[in-house]
């Protein structure tokens, strides 16, 4: 049985939520393969109490009813499988619900969008139960799913049904860099910052990569090979669950994942003319964010989706056929270091916001890149872009670098990053570089304030 990994917190809060022995309501949401299953397994597994799981699917009202009622009764009333019928969810929600008078059951729903889609009244039947009933019971009531505009809308949201009746809304977030790093123990730091790169810290990716073998084995195998984990259909679901049109999703997917950041640069792309409804279905989706630099432009918040779509995506061809291995080795394994420029940059926000108030680090609550054209001290006009801006309200407090490259980082770069940051006018700013491959002599010889950061601090 593999060792449960993670989610130290998450554990933690619902655990303070179950010791009240009073009614407690959880939203658990998040992307699909996040992990939120295994966590509700993992705390129902720690529990000395009653749990109920039950798994919706896309089935018909009466088979949901059917098995939803095997499924209780084995686990409170075992005794009663076969003597006993409900005819609605509102019985048998009733009889758990006595059930947990004089006992902590905790009855667990996942992929509850699929419920309440099939039978349209459930969220009414729910409210209705818990302000009569469940209240004043030990019930420990968990709602899930991976829909997260459907949980957002149509439990969270004030006209929802269910509205202020959770007591913990708790949206699981994909692991940051550290997280992952303890699923590949085996491997070099550098490795695990590419394994986070290629995964974007989702439970079931990283799952794919056994650290027995090379890192490039397991990119190969999941990713390159015919009948790896990272398969088209599994991969382009992400993209198009619950939407129409899923080729329109995917095209738009692929076009920014290549670099089609702008609005008409992806119309151009998908050879649509308006592409503001699909736009703003995979920002719901949260698939894509739409952030501003002059005008407005889009980028994927899915490392993996980026890897895939750009360099996967291109040789489905030649891995159906075998020659993935070929195309991996001749087009993509050289460009790994760039690939990773980005996904640096993001664990190195991870870390200082891990740093936050410690030794050096000042206290900041925000985080971000800069781009911004200044005039400068010759009065010309000059564009500044800078990896990492720190704030606490409108004070830049943390300037920083990100390189994830092999080579040092030389006086040039420094220098250049220097020359940067004078521009920046900041509340006398922490200045730091991150660099994979360190610094030369004249760059440590010469930083003075600067901190200078390693892979290996981050991992630290």
């Amino acid at each position: 049985m593999n060792k449960f990994t993670g989610r130290v917190s998450e554990l933690d809060i619902l655990q303070k939520k179950f010791d009240t022995d009073e009614f407690q309501m959880i939203v658990l949401y998040g992307r699909r393969r996040i992990g939120k299953t295994e966590l509700m397994n993992e705390f129902m597994h720690r529990q000395n109490c009653k749990c109920v799981s039950f798994t919706a699917s896309e089935q018909s009202e009466n088979e949901l009813l059917s098995i939803m009622t095997e499924t209780v009764l084995t686990e409170l009333a075992p005794d009663m499988i076969g003597m006993v019928e409900f005819h609605s969810f509102e019985k048998l929600f009733e009889f758990i619900g006595n059930k947990a008078m004089y006992e902590r059951i905790v009855f667990f729903i996942d992929e509850y969008p699929y419920l309440a889609k099939q039978c349209t009244y459930i969220q009414s039947v729910l409210q209705k139960v818990i302000d009569n009933h469940w209240k004043k019971s030990k019930m420990f009531l968990c709602l899930c799913g991976s829909l997260i505009a459907f949980m957002k809308d149509e439990i969270l949201a004030e006209a929802a049904p269910l509205h202020g009746r959770a007591t913990l809304e708790l949206r699981l977030q994909p692991f940051n860099y550290k997280d992952t790093a303890e699923f590949v123990q085996k491997y070099s730091f550098e490795e695990k910052a590419i394994v986070y790169g290629l995964t974007n810290g989702v439970a079931k990716y990283i799952e794919q990569f056994n650290d027995s073998k090379s890192l490039e084995q397991n990119i190969i195998d999941e990713y390159f090979a015919f009948g790896g984990y990272f398969t088209e259909e599994q991969v382009k679901t992400i993209v198009t669950s619950e939407k129409q049109n899923p080729a329109l999703y995917n095209s738009i997917v692929s076009a920014i994942a290549t670099g089609h950041t702008r609005n008409s640069e992806i119309a151009s792309y998908v050879g649509m003319d308006d592409i503001s409804y699909p736009l703003k279905m995979l920002q719901k989706s949260e698939i894509i964010e739409k952030r501003m630099a002059g005008k407005p432009y889009y980028v994927l918040n899915d490392s993996m989706l980026i890897f895939w779509f750009k360099y996967v995506n291109r040789a489905l061809s030649l891995i159906n056929v075998g020659r993935g291995e070929k195309y991996y080795h001749n087009a993509v394994s050289g460009k790994l270091h760039d690939f990773m420029g980005n996904v640096f940059e993001k664990m190195c926000k991870e870390f200082l916001m891990m740093k936050v108030g410690d030794d050096r680090y000042p206290i900041i609550t925000e985080i971000d890149n800069f781009q911004k054209t200044i005039i400068d001290d010759e009065g010309k006009q000059k564009q500044i872009e800078v990896d990492i801006i720190g704030k606490d309200g409108k004070d830049i407090l943390i300037i920083g670098e990100c390189k994830f490259k092999n080579e040092k980082v030389d006086k040039e770069v420094f220098e250049c990053f220097i020359e940067k940051a004078h521009y920046i006018k900041g509340k006398n700013p922490l200045l730091c570089m991150f660099s994979l491959g360190g610094y030369t002599d004249y760059v440590k010889e010469n930083a003075g304030e600067v901190l200078l950061l390693s892979i290996e601090d981050l991992y630290a």
